[in-house]
């Protein structure tokens, strides 16, 4: 008897693990089958190029850096949408006065209040990263700002009830370029001390699976300019001032395989140090790029753009005065749908150097009008700016149009 109870009690239990991994069984398929549908449904999602359709341009309000930001909306508004992250104790009807001094079209400059700013005008860094569908659904993604979760996007998630994903990767906008397609440019020095002590496998699978990427493109060094503002001299006594060099100083797609690179000749090479390194580093680069493939396995267009001007300032610093390179650039241009806002150095050009200064530039306007056939191009100064560490297209972020 006792031995026919113990066989019961073995069948049962026996009955009761195999009724138990069943049902586990079965949750894992449901569970799996769920997956398999929210990754279907993510792959249809991508992060759009600046170059495409976009719904506005968005700006951090501030009268900063010699009112730039007002004298850019007061551009772009002339045909197209502008975007001013504001604060919501703001008087906006003193910002609207400022806007109308630079001849702004009110009607298209829309005003997003947030409780919170940072004290930062660089957008483009901390800013939102959209990520759209062809089903006309939009997404956002939060990087970390050099090391810090910044709730800035949150509350444009909020707002705009966009769902929103929390990437723990260091990464600013400007330091990645993406062709739409699902190609990105990143430059390796920057991204490996930003994110020390990860690898660039590591990286990758990041950014792969958070922008939904297909194909990475390793740039090696940024321009000496923008290497990163205490890391001593990069030559003599001049100082760089920049941020370990971000890609949207030297190098942009202008379509999908077009892709513009900065570029310095022999002869600036001879004049300056900065210069000779600046080729050295751009020429890997642009190495780099023409042996290189899209997402889809095809050659990328290259052209290269003539190098910005070296403009060399006293900066002051709690340690002192000290000489500065400006991060000067014509790749930190903005694209609209209708223009393309290109710095401009011709300004701060003394007598001796006008002529070539404005030579380089109309052979640069003459290059963009090429690869932007559509747009108009409007050179702006850039300089005021470039002496804090960035350009328009680091104050500046595309929201995405859908459709």
């Amino acid at each position: 008897m006792s031995h026919y109870l113990s066989n019961l009690i073995s069948f049962l239990k026996m009955r009761n693990i195999i009724f138990r991994v069943s049902l586990l069984v079965t949750m894992l398929q449901i569970f799996s089958g769920s997956s398999c549908t929210t990754s279907s449904e993510d792959k249809l999602y991508y992060h759009p190029a600046d170059f495409e359709p976009s719904a506005s341009t968005c700006f951090v309000w501030t009268t900063d850096f010699y009112e730039i930001v007002p004298k850019l909306a007061g551009i772009i508004s002339q045909k197209d949408k502008v975007t001013l992250f504001i604060k919501e104790n703001a008087n906006q009807e003193n910002i609207k006065l400022i806007l109308e001094k630079y001849d702004s079209n009110l009607e298209n400059i829309d005003f997003f209040p947030l409780n919170w700013i940072p004290a930062n005008a660089w957008l483009r860094d901390f800013g939102p990263v959209y990520l759209v569908s062809n089903r006309g659904k939009m997404k956002l993604v939060n990087f970390l700002y050099f090391r810090s979760r910044l709730k800035f996007v949150d509350q444009i998630a909020e707002k705009q009830k966009i769902p929103l994903t929390q990437v723990s990767l260091n990464s600013t906008g400007g330091s990645r370029e993406v062709n739409g397609k699902g190609t990105v440019l990143l430059v390796e020095s920057h991204e490996l001390l930003e994110n020390k002590p990860k690898s660039k496998e590591m990286i990758e699978a990041e950014l792969r699976n958070a922008l939904h990427l297909k194909k990475i493109i390793w740039l090696k060094q940024g321009i000496p300019q923008d290497d990163g503002q205490f890391t001593g001299p990069i030559y003599q006594d001049i100082y760089p001032n920049g941020v370990n060099g971000h890609v949207d100083e030297f190098c942009r797609f202008a379509d999908a395989q077009t892709v513009l690179i900065s570029s310095v000749s022999e002869e600036e090479a001879i004049s300056h140090p900065i210069l000779a390194d600046a080729k050295k580093r751009l020429d890997e680069n642009y190495r780099i790029l023409v042996e290189s493939t899209d997402q889809d396995g095809n050659k990328l267009n290259v052209i290269q753009v003539p190098f910005a001007p070296l403009l060399i300032f006293e900066q002051r610093t709690p340690q002192g005065k000290r000489k500065t390179a400006a991060v000067t650039s014509y790749m930190n241009f903005i694209v609209t749908n209708s223009l393309v806002i290109l710095p401009s150095y011709t300004d701060v050009s003394d007598d001796s150097n006008r002529k070539a200064f404005q030579a380089k530039e109309n052979e640069v306007v003459r290059i963009f009008q090429e690869v932007f056939p559509s747009k108009k191009i409007i050179p702006v100064s850039a300089y005021d700016l470039n002496r804090f560490s960035g350009g328009f297209h680091c104050i500046s972020v595309n929201k995405p149009r859908i459709f």
